[in-house]
């Protein structure tokens, strides 16, 4: 299961992003299904970016607001008017009692028939679940001034959970409870925002799922462009004990793969990196650092394998407390790589291949996959930092390793332990 991010900004469509829309996708019975949560003013634009639109199996409107639902009119203009002819048959589109009336009311000007000749228009309700193609998607009711709801989807064994806008609400509980994936609602500010009933903060984010438990990662979405989206991160960093993600226009998740490195674990593509740009920051922080021993030109690379993995993985260190990583030593010998050693850096480039940060060395152990420690586990600061997390995950990327050069699998492979600290560029350095 796939998830992109189409627009996350809340309350209206924002510099960087459309108002709130999620693209979810999965593979099928010989072929990919579709679906969109939300499409706020503005989504429809980046959307065809990943779609075609009449390649839409279902839309799921959380709740009757313009930033939720308004690009349904230029959807159905996709459908009605396109050149030779119309999307033959009826898009489901499930959303609150009155849509069909509401989004015919917001395209001036039909006929007494609205768009149901292009839609097929299912009122939600609260618990009551949906199946399209591979997915499950059910329905929570959640706080808000006017009838919302939040979606879990369930796909390939993950689970994603998306709030859409609610403040704090008993219903948060089954929604998020063990979700891989947590589209969170934090649109509010503690200390600005007083008003009760409509948003969550970051805080009040980061409270919900950790009260629901077994969240695998949670990412703040639906932040106005008024707001410092820092200042929301840093309210739930008080209360979350993981990594945070603030969500950005075009950002990719892949969720419940067997192969996966775990919650978002992406699909099998290369990493180019730029080395030319890696070894450019290498000089910069050199240049800083008169006194530096001499060491030659570090590694440039990524974690992961893959854009999407490298991306996951960096945004631990750049902005979580990812301050561990492992490699198995056999894959450093097949790719002619030495290995690391106390005191000495490399550079780790997003999905990209473009330089992001410099990491030193601190500690290093050699010993059997058998042998990590919850502490170790913790200190690598992925996911839900348990050692039960990180055995999962990195036996999955390991086998993908193994299978890469050609040696059996076993959790007595020889592993190495590492531990860094960020030291460029300066306001990244620990």
């Amino acid at each position: 299961m796939r998830a992109t991010v189409i627009g996350c900004s809340g309350s209206y469509a924002g510099p960087d992003s459309p108002a709130s829309s999620y693209l979810v996708q999965a593979d099928h019975a010989g072929r990919t299904w579709s679906i969109v949560l939300d499409l706020g003013n503005g989504a429809l634009g980046p959307l065809q970016r990943h779609l075609d639109p009449a390649e839409l199996d279902a839309v799921f409107i959380s709740h009757l607001h313009p930033d939720h639902c308004v690009d349904i009119c230029g959807l159905y203009v996709t459908r009605k008017y396109r050149p030779g002819g119309a999307v033959p048959g009826q898009l489901d589109v499930h959303a609150p009692a009155g849509a069909a009336d509401r989004f015919a009311l917001m395209y001036h000007g039909l006929e007494h028939a609205g768009m149901s000749a292009e839609f097929a228009v299912h009122v939600l309700g609260d618990a009551v679940a949906t199946t399209v193609g591979p997915f499950t998607v059910t329905a929570h009711r959640v706080n808000h001034p006017v009838e919302a709801y939040g979606f879990r989807v369930e796909a390939d064994g993950a689970v994603l959970a998306y709030t859409g806008d609610t403040d704090e609400t008993d219903a948060l509980t089954p929604l998020l409870t063990g979700a891989d994936l947590a589209l969170v609602d934090s649109a509010f500010v503690d200390g600005r925002d007083d008003a009760t009933g409509i948003h969550l903060s970051g805080r009040r984010a980061a409270e919900a799922a950790v009260a629901a438990g077994g969240v695998g990662r949670l990412v703040l979405t639906h932040i106005p462009a008024w707001n410092d989206p820092e200042v929301c991160r840093a309210q739930a960093a008080a209360v979350w004990p993981g990594a945070l993600e603030l969500a950005a226009q075009g950002r990719t998740w892949t969720l419940g793969h067997e192969d996966g490195a775990g919650a978002g674990s992406p699909e099998q593509d290369p990493v180019t990196i730029d080395r030319a740009a890696g070894l450019a920051m290498w000089a910069e922080y050199r240049a800083s650092r008169p006194g530096l021993p001499e060491e030659g030109d570090p590694p440039v690379e990524c974690f992961g394998d893959s854009p999407a993995l490298a991306d996951e993985l960096l945004a631990f260190v750049t902005d979580g407390p990812k301050r561990a990583t492992a490699g198995l030593v056999a894959g450093y010998a097949a790719d002619g790589d030495p290995l690391p050693r106390v005191g000495s850096h490399w550079v780790a480039c997003g999905g990209d291949g473009q330089p992001r940060v410099v990491l030193r060395t601190q500690e290093l152990r050699v010993g059997p996959l058998s042998s990590v420690d919850a502490q170790f586990a913790w200190d690598e600061g992925e996911y839900d930092r348990t050692l039960e997390s990180w055995l999962d995950g990195h036996r999955r990327f390991f086998r993908r390793q193994c299978a890469r050069i050609g040696i059996d699998f076993s959790d007595e492979l020889e592993v190495v332990f590492e531990r860094f600290t960020r030291v460029w560029p300066p306001e990244l350095a620990d």
